[in-house]
């Protein structure tokens, strides 16, 4: 029997791995072994929070639009640079369950659908609401707030699609 080698159907199924895609041995010296894994999961572990509170009510203007990077942890994204996270204020979301200070976890390249909870700008404002498509406009989740109405002349700007709420405990 011969002994080395490739052999048919041994080792972990392709993609099975941390960032679930066929991988490649690589030779590197054992002196920089840990930079090497500290680089590859700085490449895909944290995302963009952006330090403007994402109104949960009125549009609220902010000029800061300076971020820093959260560490994704265990949120299992599969599109991390397609994402980036902000702050929840007010309460228009509560029945959603979004609440002050949830980090919403937002794909600005996912396509908005209705239905959807979405980040948007809009009356120079950035705000998180439901979209309703069918009666143009965007949906409080709470009755104490009035819906805005979408029109031609409404500058309206989708900055993405929340896909995730966290809350810290």
């Amino acid at each position: 029997m011969p002994r080395g080698g490739a052999r048919q159907g041994a080792g972990r199924p392709v993609g099975q791995g941390l960032y679930g895609e066929p991988t490649k041995a690589v030779r590197i010296p054992i002196s920089i072994v840990d930079e090497v894994k500290a680089f590859a999961k700085s490449i895909t572990s944290s995302i963009p929070l952006y330090n403007f509170p994402v109104e949960a009510g009125v549009p609220f203007l902010s000029g800061d639009d300076s971020c820093e990077m959260y560490q994704l942890k265990d949120l299992n994204i599969s599109n991390p640079k397609d994402c980036f996270m902000a702050k929840v204020s007010g309460y228009s979301m509560k029945d959603a369950g979004i609440l002050p200070d949830d980090l919403l976890l937002v794909d600005r390249n996912k396509e908005a659908a209705d239905g959807d909870i979405i980040v948007t700008s809009v009356e120079g404002g950035i705000v998180v609401k439901r979209l309703d498509k069918k009666n143009g406009q965007l949906v409080s989740e709470n009755k104490d707030f009035t819906p805005i109405k979408i029109t031609d002349h409404s500058n309206l700007h989708v900055w993405g699609v929340v896909i995730k709420v966290v809350r810290e405990l």
